[in-house]
């Protein structure tokens, strides 16, 4: 009965596709030399694609999550999908701070992209939601 809404989905990635950008690019000092000394400042095509894909597979598991969930607030599906950040992301900290030597800055760099992220799915996909097929055939 209820969809994913694709139109949401798409509008939704490609701003985060437009921000990743922004957000790339706009690295601080202390985050540039971080990336430097990882190697990441020719980053190849391959990469791109595969981040792309894995930004696609979110949005779309963001907008599926909501449509399974059968939440009628789009308060509550804001928080959904805040908190799955929040419990799914947010122990990488650990990680990263245990096997990588990067400084608080970088991490909390590095982790604002999926903060921001998080913020534009859950501030589109609750509040725009598919059209009813119900009398499509």
């Amino acid at each position: 009965m209820y969809k994913v809404n694709l139109k949401a989905v798409l509008v939704v990635y490609v701003v985060q596709l437009l921000v990743a950008a922004i957000w790339y690019t706009a690295a601080p000092s202390d985050v540039a030399s971080d990336l430097e000394s990882l190697a990441l400042q020719h980053i190849k095509t391959e990469t791109l694609v595969v981040f792309a894909v894995a930004l696609f597979l979110y949005t779309y598991f963001s907008g599926w999550m909501l449509v399974k969930s059968h939440l009628t607030s789009g308060f509550d599906m804001m928080l959904m999908i805040i908190g799955s950040w929040v419990f799914v992301v947010i122990p990488n900290i650990i990680f990263i701070s245990m096997f990588l030597d990067f400084s608080h800055i970088s991490i909390g760099y590095f982790l604002s992209f999926g903060f921001i992220s998080c913020l534009l799915a859950a501030c589109v996909l609750p509040f725009w939601r598919a059209s009813r097929t119900i009398f499509k055939s």
